[in-house]
């Protein structure tokens, strides 16, 4: 049967209307930063003369950083490394705390070097496995609590999460420097996952069958080559163009498919904020408003913000006004804490969990909010506390 022309028109419209609103609602982010970017040209325009400052604005080293190790995170979980090491750790637990203990503990060192996103997705799954036979509100808990740890764990290393690869490499950050501002931080913030978990009873658990993960010895050792190149270029010890480079150049001759599995909207909506703050500089007004803004209240402002942007897109914008990297440093990453939009790590948890059989989401949102506002206000007081808001 032939559809009118019409109306294969308007299947073809509704097609792309739900194409549309799909990506729109799974990259709501990017989505946010191509509109912010594209109105900032109304401010700037992207005239031929601009363009040397468009290119300027573009932060290439923090984007080649950033792929860099996302290529080597999709290359170790493609090894088996991640999935054996989980497997590994959790053999032989028995009890429900026991377990929620281990697993948050897990997260939060994990996170320090695989980022807190890539924790959350190897973990999360874990902690729904092991806990299935668990009550809902145990099950609860250990999530809000794994997701916790993974959102402060990784403020603790310049890898850890986009922002900090950000904001280390724009402002040059010592490393002793970097590791003595977040380190009182990072102490509160391993207490403060581990917390919740004295309130899960450690009930006996049905035993979980894990399937043994292979590992793929030759691919393990090209990434912890890639894994030591990109240390190296957060240490300043090779360029990153370097970098760049011998990771694209190992992943077409050793693995040309973990090249499918890299986040590229993260590295979209980097350029599109960097576009974004870049047209905003031009604009006099807004520099002087939002310097006076930010002015001794960097860490206050840009935890605030990210209650609303998330703490990656918050450390972009701001950055382009203010001089004070310790400031934005410690407020993006506390700014982590609060509501589930504060870090986007935060919703990977809220989706995995929603999409599990028997959840509880509205309650599963109570408890995480209850927790983060908490924490986050502690945190804030920490700082005040420290003279660093």
């Amino acid at each position: 049967m032939t559809l009118h022309p019409q109306a294969q028109s308007r299947s073809r419209a509704r097609f792309l209307a739900d194409r549309i609103r799909t990506f729109i609602q799974s990259e709501a982010v990017l989505a946010i930063a191509a509109l912010a970017a594209a109105a900032s040209m109304a401010a700037f325009p992207p005239v031929p003369d601009n363009l040397p400052a468009y290119l300027e604005a573009i932060d290439l080293r923090t984007i080649g950083l950033l792929f860099c190790l996302m290529t080597v995170v999709a290359g170790f979980t493609r090894a088996g490394l991640l999935a054996r090491a989980r497997t590994l750790l959790t053999r032989g637990q028995s009890g429900a705390c026991r377990i929620v203990l281990l697993l948050v503990t897990i997260s939060f060192f994990a996170s320090m070097v695989v980022t807190n996103d890539v924790a959350l997705i190897s973990f999360v799954p874990l902690t729904l496995l092991l806990l299935q036979h668990a009550t809902p509100r145990t099950l609860i808990i250990a999530l809000v609590a794994q997701t916790v740890a993974a959102n402060l764990g990784s403020m603790m290393t310049p890898i850890g999460n986009p922002q900090n690869i950000y904001l280390y490499s724009t402002f040059n950050i010592d490393l002793g420097t970097f590791l003595a501002t977040l380190a009182p931080y990072g102490i509160l913030g391993l207490a403060a996952s581990l917390l919740p978990c004295v309130l899960i009873p450690n009930e006996p658990l049905a035993a979980n069958e894990l399937r043994e993960t292979p590992i793929n010895r030759h691919l393990l050792a090209v990434y912890s080559v890639l894994f030591a190149l990109a240390l190296a270029c957060v240490g300043r010890i090779v360029s990153w163009e370097l970098c760049t480079i011998v990771t694209i150049a190992a992943c077409l001759i050793f693995d040309r498919s973990v090249l499918r599995h890299i986040d590229y909207s993260l590295l979209a909506t980097f350029v599109c904020f960097f576009i974004f703050v870049g047209n905003l500089k031009h604009v006099d007004a807004l520099v002087t408003a939002l310097q006076g803004l930010l002015a001794g209240r960097e860490a206050l402002v840009s935890a605030l913000t990210s209650q609303i942007i998330s703490n990656v897109p918050a450390a972009i914008m701001l950055s382009g006004f203010t001089h004070n990297a310790t400031g934005l440093l410690i407020g993006t990453n506390i700014g982590g804490l609060g509501t589930p939009v504060a870090s986007l790590a935060s919703l990977i948890t809220l989706r995995i969990y929603a999409r599990s059989g028997n959840a509880q989401t509205g309650r599963y949102l109570l408890y995480f909010l209850v927790y983060n506002v908490i924490l986050l206000a502690l945190f804030l007081a920490l700082a005040s506390v420290l003279g660093q808001t």
